[in-house]
């Protein structure tokens, strides 16, 4: 299922929610080891990586994996943006 991407960037550690929507879809394709982040296979026949707050419904997109409770994991992933 393709979604509606909104506009964001992410360095990697944060991320932030820009206006407006990307001028793609972008369909799930696996989730990260940086937790809240997908690769995503987008319509402009890129690959990106897509934090969960950029996408409006999650609707098709299994669940994230689960950390186990109380483990102390830093991470620091690869930067993106909706661009």
């Amino acid at each position: 299922m393709a979604h509606k991407v909104k506009n964001f960037t992410y360095n990697g550690f944060m991320g932030q929610e820009k206006k407006g929507y990307a001028p793609y879809k972008a369909t799930f394709v696996k989730w990260t080891e940086d937790p809240g982040i997908m690769l995503m296979k987008c319509s402009d026949g890129k690959e990106r990586l897509v934090p969960s707050f950029a996408i409006p419904r999650m609707k098709g997109i299994p669940k994230p994996p689960v950390f186990e409770k109380g483990s102390k994991v830093f991470y620091w992933g690869l930067p993106s943006s909706s661009r």
